[in-house]
């Protein structure tokens, strides 16, 4: 009995849990459809909104679809369909080989609009590229330009080159054309001289006979001994001696008006043969025989200058008579305040320089300046002409001075005689004076009381080792310094 009872309260109460919960099912259930119907209500009402809004949106895509439909070219865009413009799209994009969605004219928009951007972009870049090319082509043309030009310009002055390389060419072809011929006429001339030459020996073999001598015993000796242009320099130093012992023995002459033959005789007879130098000046150190030099110990070089002759002596006698040289040399530098290098303008081979020989000259004196007087009618070469200047000129070159009038400082007087003409006769000339004549006899007599050496124009000469050949037809004396012809040889400065 309670077993059932405890089953009837067991199943009340499961029926009791069944109706509650059936009774919330159906109070949910019931809310749950109230609120369905709401929500419907209210979704039918958005709904209906949102179409009336759907409805609108879609009139102004019809309409924003048939103006898209005008700008994209489609005129009769109301009879033509949208699938029919989707196709066409589609066969434009394939054609070109795009990918679109013929349902988004937004995006095709899109697209078409960054398509013209990018059109416009390439466009401005192209544009801009083209700029840079244009650019680049002018710098290009400019610097072509200037490339040419400097081109040009380097022609130019190739061509000025050249031009001025053939004109020197042609000029030094000139030239060697004239000398080809000069030398071919040295060469002729040569020749002929050499052809003459035999002859010249035998004619100067005659000085060489001892039955009809032409040379005086000291000369003879070294004739002998020299070769052909040796023995000719030895015969005009005879030559040379013997005119001016002619020329002072008629001047004596002259002066004594001596008409007595046996008074002239005994005159001539006193004459000495020659004058005598006054002393040394300096001595034969060393003999280089390779550039045919020699060294001399002058005591003091002060006022010496390169060209000045020296002749050469034999130390045996202190006062030898000026013709008796055995060589004659000419200073070409000055070495020190004591010594002076000479070159060899002529010796004998039969009587050589040697180391002690001694050398003298009237021109140069270490204790002062060589001050000339030169009186008389000076006549160098042989027009009628007074050649006072240029015989003062040569004075000049030896490093003195000319001086009117003697005095306790002059070296040497120079006379140049009374105006002569060619046979020796004496002559009025032209420019000559009485108060000349009158000054020459003045000074020579000064001179005389002084003791200062009195010499002729060819003694003066050759002293400073010159002929009258060399200063005739217009031929200027050889300057202080230059080399001095050598024995036999005919050279004109």
């Amino acid at each position: 009995m309670a077993a059932s009872r405890a089953t009837v309260v067991q199943s009340l109460s499961i029926a009791l849990i069944v109706f509650v919960m059936l009774t919330f099912v159906l109070a949910v259930t019931t809310y749950l459809f109230v609120r369905q119907k709401f929500d419907a209500e209210a979704a039918a009402a958005a709904a209906t909104a949102q179409m009336t809004e759907a409805n609108k949106a879609r009139d102004a895509a019809e309409a924003d679809k048939n103006e898209l439909k005008g700008l994209l070219g489609f005129r009769d865009a109301q009879a033509k369909p949208v699938t029919e413009i989707r196709t066409e799209l589609l066969e434009y994009f394939q054609k070109n080989g795009q990918e679109a969605e013929a349902t988004s004219y937004d995006l095709f928009s899109k697209r078409l609009l960054e398509s013209n951007e990018a059109k416009d972009k390439a466009v401005a870049d192209q544009k801009r590229r083209s700029e840079d090319l244009d650019k680049e082509l002018k710098l290009a043309r400019d610097a072509a330009a200037k490339r040419e030009k400097d081109l040009e310009a380097q022609v130019k002055k190739k061509e000025d080159d050249a031009a001025a390389l053939k004109q020197d060419f042609d000029a030094r072809r000139q030239e060697h054309e004239k000398q080809s011929q000069r030398l071919t006429a040295e060469q002729q001339k040569a020749f002929d001289r050499a052809s003459k030459l035999d002859l010249i020996e035998q004619e100067l073999a005659k000085g060489e006979s001892d039955s009809q001598p032409l040379l005086s015993a000291g000369r003879l000796a070294r004739y002998k001994t020299q070769p052909a242009e040796g023995r000719i320099a030895i015969l005009y130093e005879e030559l040379r001696d013997r005119e001016r012992l002619i020329n002072r023995q008629n001047q004596v002459l002259a002066d004594l008006r001596v008409a007595d033959k046996a008074l002239q005789d005994t005159v001539l007879a006193a004459t000495p043969q020659d004058d005598r130098i006054d002393g040394f000046d300096g001595r034969v150190l060393s003999i280089n025989e390779i550039d045919r030099t020699v060294l001399l110990d002058m005591g003091s070089t002060r006022g010496l200058r390169p060209g000045l002759v020296l002749r050469v002596y034999d130390p045996g006698d202190a006062r030898p008579q000026a013709g008796d040289f055995k060589a004659v040399v000419e200073v070409v530098a000055v070495e020190s305040s004591a010594l002076a290098r000479a070159r060899i303008r002529s010796a004998g081979v039969g009587n050589p320089i040697l180391s002690g020989d001694r050398v003298a000259t009237s021109l140069w004196s270490p204790d002062g300046t060589f001050e000339a007087v030169i009186v008389g009618f000076v006549q160098i070469d042989s027009d009628p002409k007074q050649d006072q200047d240029r015989l003062q000129e040569l004075v000049e070159r030896l490093g003195g001075r000319a001086e009117p009038s003697v005095s306790s400082t002059t070296t040497m007087l120079i006379d140049a005689g009374l105006p002569r003409s060619p046979g020796g006769v004496l002559e009025r000339a032209a420019g000559w004076r009485a108060t000349d004549e009158a000054r020459r006899d003045k000074q020579i007599k000064e001179a005389r009381r002084l003791g200062i050496r009195v010499v002729g124009v060819d003694a003066f000469l050759d002293m400073m080792g010159l002929d009258r050949e060399v200063l005739d037809s217009n031929r200027l004396p050889r300057p202080a310094g230059r080399p001095a012809p050598v024995a036999g040889e005919n050279v004109a400065y």
